[in-house]
């Protein structure tokens, strides 16, 4: 997959601090899947909870993401899940599950050459994509590795039923 085209326009505001605009060239994903939209709002909720020195960003972060999931009608643990994901792969495991296979089939047949995608790569398109995941699920144990992004450390490993693949 070849990098996604951008058209950067870099304007002088005053104090000498530049301003950065960001065209994406593609298609928006975000309507067309369940799957993108999480990994958008994924993206989100990081970019929140990393702002500057705020103490209170992650738990805005954090309660911003479970209202819209809410809203999209996931369920109640399903925000836990995502965002106590150490990483961006076992985000993916994680989001892979919680969306049903008529979401899954939707992400697959996107063509990520005319539409964004919200994910850091594509291997959800490959075959052994969903047998992988499956894998994992059948040996979840509690996140064990370190915490990639500061609205996981926030969130930690709080209770939480056992994931399942959603049918």
């Amino acid at each position: 997959m070849s990098p996604t085209p951008h058209n950067l326009h870099t304007t002088q505001a005053p104090q000498k601090k530049s301003r950065i605009s960001r065209t994406i060239e593609k298609k928006e994903s975000r309507t067309l899947s369940r799957f993108q939209c999480l990994g958008q709002l994924c993206g989100w909720a990081d970019a929140i909870a990393g702002e500057g020195s705020k103490a209170g960003n992650p738990i805005a972060a954090i309660v911003g993401f479970g209202t819209e999931l809410d809203t999209l009608g996931f369920d109640y643990y399903d925000p836990v899940h995502l965002l106590s994901a150490p990483n961006w792969k076992i985000r993916m495991y994680a989001a892979w599950c919680i969306i049903g296979s008529e979401e899954r089939a939707i992400a697959t047949s996107l063509d990520y050459n005319e539409v964004h995608n919200y994910w850091p790569n594509i291997d959800f398109c490959d075959s052994g994509w969903s047998d992988e995941v499956d894998h994992w699920v059948s040996k979840l144990a509690p996140y064990d590795k370190p915490f990639e992004f500061k609205v996981a450390a926030v969130a930690g490993n709080p209770p939480r039923p056992q994931l399942i693949v959603k049918p």
